[in-house]
C-alpha cells in the first residue's frame, strides 16, 4: 500500500507538469527512485553528486520553463542541494526538491545518515512540506496528495521558485517481485487558474500624469528570461518614444534598436565627471539584477526616481536606492500605456557614448598581443547564430560584459547571477545542453570555477552540443583586478589561490575534445576547428595572470581617457 501511494506522488508530479527528475542514488529514497524511474512519462537522470545534480536540474528547469524534480536520500545528501536551491530561489526557477528522511523517532538518536531535515533550506525555498511517516489511513493519503499538488503548483505559480517536500520512510524500502506496480491516473489533481495583472484606468492616468513631468526617461533591463513578446514590445515603444535601454550582457537586450549594451564601459568614465544632460529624470526597470557595477553606481549617485515593473514581486528590491514605485502589472500591458516621449537629445547622447565605447573596445582588443581578454573577444564575435552563451561568475562574466553582443542578436545569454557563486556554472550549462539538444551551447568559465565543478561531467548523459571556453590563468585572477586584495602580500596564496591544473586529463577522462593555446600562433590555428568541432570540446586559453592584469588595467584606462 505504501509504495502505491509513493507511485501516486510521481503521478501527481507528472500531471502537474513535471517531465524530468534528477535522482541521486541512495537506499532511503528507493521508493521515490522506483516510483519516478518506472513512470513512463517522466524522464529520469541519475547524477551521483547531489551538488552537481541540483544545478543540472536547475539548468533543465530554466531551459524548459517547467519544474524539475530533485530526489535524494537522507542525511548530508540534502545539504548538498543547498547552493543550487539558493540560486534557483533568487533566479525564480521552479524546482521540486524531494528528500527522503529517517522516521521522526530516530532523529537525534545517533542513527546513520540522520540529520534535522525539516525546513532544512530555511528561507531559500518558497515553502517546506513534511509528509507523514504512516500513510495507511485514508486521511493521511488525502493530506499527502494535497501537499504534493500544492507544492508543485507553488513552485510554478506567481513568483516561481524551489519548494521542499521531506518524506520519512521506514523499512522495507524495496518491493517484492510479486508486488503489483500501478499508477492511479485518476489520483486527486488540483488545478490552479489565475489571470493577468492589468492596471486600472485610474492607476494608468496617475502614471501618465507623472510621466509628463519627466523629460529624460531610460529603461533598465535586469537579468530575466524575457518573452519574445515583451522584447518586441519594448523595442517598439523605445523607438517610438525615443527612450534608451540600458542593457548589459545578462539582460538579453543586446539586440534591441535603442540598446545601450556597454553601460559598464560608459559609466566608468562618467563616475569621474557627469553632466546634467546625461542623467535620467526617471528610470523604468524590468527584471532582476544587473552585472554592470559602474552603471549601478552611476544610477545610485545620480538618479532620483525609479519605477520597477513586474507581474509579481517576491520582495521590494531597491538596488539603485532610487525606487519610488513598485508596479505590479504584466510588463507588456504596462508598456502599452506609455505615451510620453523622452528627449531625443538624451537618446542620441547615450547612443553616441555607446558607439564610442564599442569602437574603443574593438580597437584596443584587436591591437593586443595574445591574452585571455583578446582571445575571448575573438571567440565571442564568432559565436554561431541561435546559440546559447553561458557565463560563469567572477571574471568571465565581466569580460563578456565589457565585450558585449551588439551584433549577435540571436545569441541568448544565461548566468547564475542569483547568488553569483562559482559552484555550479558548468553543471547548469550541462543541464541546459541536455535539455535543449537542438541548440549550440557555449560556456565561458575561469579555471577555479571549472575545476570546482568538475563533477558536472560525472554521469553518462551526452552533451555533444556544449563547448567550453576555459580561461586558465592558474588561479582566481579577478583578485588582481580589485584594488583591495591586489595590494596585499597574501594575494597569491589566500585570494588568488594559485593552482597548476590543466583540463587535458579531465577531457581524456570524460571523452571531451581538448584544444589548448598559449600564444597567438596556436590560437589562430585551432580556434575555427574548436568552433566547428561536431562534439563536445574545450578550448583552454593558457595565459599569465600578471599580463592579463596589465592588459585589463590598460583597457580601463583607455575607456576613461
Amino acid at each position: 500500500m505504501q509504495q502505491e501511494i509513493i507511485n501516486n506522488i510521481a503521478e501527481i508530479c507528472y500531471q502537474q507538469g513535471i517531465e524530468k527528475a534528477i535522482i541521486s542514488p541512495g537506499s532511503r529514497n528507493a521508493p521515490l527512485t522506483l516510483a519516478f524511474a518506472r513512470h513512463s512519462k517522466i524522464e529520469c537522470f541519475s547524477i551521483s553528486d547531489e551538488r552537481s545534480a541540483a544545478f543540472i536540474g536547475m539548468g533543465m528547469a530554466q531551459a524548459s520553463h517547467k519544474p524539475v524534480a530533485l530526489i535524494c536520500t537522507s542525511g548530508s545528501a540534502s545539504l548538498n542541494y543547498a547552493p543550487a536551491i539558493a540560486e534557483a530561489f533568487f533566479q525564480e526557477i521552479p524546482l521540486v526538491v524531494i528528500t527522503a528522511d529517517r522516521p521522526p523517532e530516530w532523529i537525534d538518536q545517533w542513527d546513520g545518515q540522520t540529520i534535522r531535515q525539516e525546513n532544512i533550506y530555511g528561507k531559500h525555498v518558497k515553502k517546506s512540506f513534511n509528509v507523514a511517516v504512516d500513510l495507511s489511513h485514508p486521511d493521511a493519503q488525502w493530506q499527502t496528495y494535497r501537499i504534493i499538488n500544492e507544492a508543485v503548483l507553488k513552485s510554478k505559480n506567481g513568483v516561481k521558485g524551489p519548494i521542499h517536500i521531506n518524506i520519512p520512510f521506514r523499512e522495507p524500502f524495496y518491493p517484492e517481485k510479486s508486488e503489483n506496480w500501478n499508477y492511479d491516473s485518476n489520483v486527486k489533481i488540483i488545478k490552479s487558474v489565475s489571470g493577468e495583472k492589468i492596471l486600472a484606468e485610474s492607476q494608468i492616468n496617475e502614471l501618465q500624469t507623472e510621466l509628463k513631468q519627466k523629460d529624460k526617461i531610460a529603461f533598465v533591463l535586469g537579468q530575466e528570461d524575457y518573452s519574445e513578446e515583451f522584447l518586441i514590445s519594448l523595442d517598439k515603444v523605445s523607438q517610438k518614444l525615443e527612450i534608451p535601454i540600458f542593457a548589459d550582457i545578462i539582460s538579453n537586450g543586446h539586440g534591441l534598436k535603442n540598446a545601450i549594451h556597454l553601460p559598464d564601459s560608459i559609466c566608468m568614465k562618467m563616475m569621474k565627471e557627469v553632466k546634467t544632460e546625461e542623467i535620467p529624470d526617471l528610470i523604468i526597470s524590468f527584471g532582476k539584477s544587473i552585472i554592470s557595477k559602474n552603471l549601478k553606481l552611476f544610477l545610485r549617485k545620480n538618479v532620483k526616481s525609479q519605477w520597477h515593473v513586474r507581474s509579481h514581486h517576491a520582495f521590494i528590491a531597491d538596488p539603485f536606492q532610487t525606487l519610488a514605485k513598485q508596479i505590479e502589472a504584466e510588463p507588456v500591458s504596462f508598456l502599452q500605456h506609455l505615451n510620453k516621449n523622452s528627449s531625443s537629445k538624451f537618446l542620441n547622447l547615450w547612443q553616441e557614448k555607446n558607439t564610442e565605447a564599442e569602437s574603443k573596445t574593438n580597437s584596443f582588443l584587436s591591437a593586443q598581443s595574445f591574452s585571455e581578454f583578446s582571445a575571448l573577444h575573438e571567440l565571442v564575435q564568432n559565436l554561431p547564430k541561435n546559440s546559447h552563451l553561458h557565463l560563469a561568475n567572477s571574471l568571465s562574466v565581466r569580460y563578456a560584459n565589457f565585450i558585449g553582443l551588439k551584433h549577435k542578436e540571436e545569441v541568448k545569454v544565461w548566468g547564475n547571477r542569483g547568488t553569483s557563486g562559482i559552484d555550479g556554472s558548468t553543471s547548469s550549462a550541462i543541464g541546459h545542453s541536455i535539455s535543449q539538444k537542438d541548440k549550440n551551447h557555449f560556456l565561458i568559465t575561469g579555471d577555479v570555477a571549472f575545476f570546482y565543478d568538475r563533477n558536472a561531467f560525472w554521469h553518462k548523459y551526452p552533451y555533444p552540443n556544449l563547448k567550453i571556453i576555459l580561461l586558465n590563468n592558474q588561479g582566481g585572477s579577478i583578485f588582481r583586478m580589485i584594488k583591495g586584495p591586489k595590494e596585499q602580500k597574501e594575494l597569491q596564496e589566500f585570494f588568488e589561490t594559485e593552482q597548476r591544473l590543466n583540463a587535458k586529463s579531465l577531457c581524456s577522462e570524460f571523452g571531451i575534445a581538448h584544444f589548448s593555446a598559449h600564444n597567438s600562433e596556436i590560437f589562430n590555428t585551432i580556434k575555427d576547428k574548436f568552433m566547428k568541432y561536431p562534439q563536445s570540446a574545450i578550448i583552454e586559453i593558457k595565459t599569465d595572470a600578471k599580463t592579463n592584469q596589465t592588459i585589463f588595467e590598460d583597457f580601463k584606462n583607455q575607456l576613461i581617457s
